[in-house]
């Protein structure tokens, strides 16, 4: 490993989390937004629940298919993922923002759709950086 790699890891994914969990908590407080409980699906309806199924499946699926023909492509399957969790977070603030009674959910996911996709570009440069 290089010299700085392990303080820099930790220094990385205290800010992922940061980003990703506890700045979205403080904004859904802050704004009166519904409770989301933390490792359940928030599905909003059944639409919702067929939507995120189906990126799931495709996910799966394309993750398979890229580790056995691009399997000298490191970067391939950290991106799938990626662009899986900016879809699930879109998927969720457009089903909030046309189904969900409290107004202040879609926003609340509009914001934490930014700080993902944000935190997803500081990991990606972090990884180009130290590969």
């Amino acid at each position: 490993m290089p010299p700085g790699f392990w303080t820099e890891l930790t220094l990385l994914l205290a800010i992922t989390i940061l980003l990703v969990g506890i700045i979205p908590a403080i904004f859904r407080y802050g704004m009166k937004a519904d409770k989301k409980k933390w490792f359940s699906y928030n599905h909003i309806n059944r639409l919702h629940k067929k939507i995120d199924w189906t990126l799931r499946i495709l996910a799966i699926i394309s993750m398979l298919v890229s580790a056995i023909l691009f399997y000298r492509e490191p970067f391939l399957i950290p991106l799938i993922l990626a662009i899986l969790g900016l879809s699930q977070i879109s998927t969720q603030a457009y089903i909030e923002w046309r189904f969900s009674e409290n107004r202040k959910n879609y926003q609340v996911s509009l914001i934490q759709l930014a700080l993902t996709f944000i935190a997803y570009a500081g990991v990606f440069y972090w990884l180009r950086h130290f590969m």
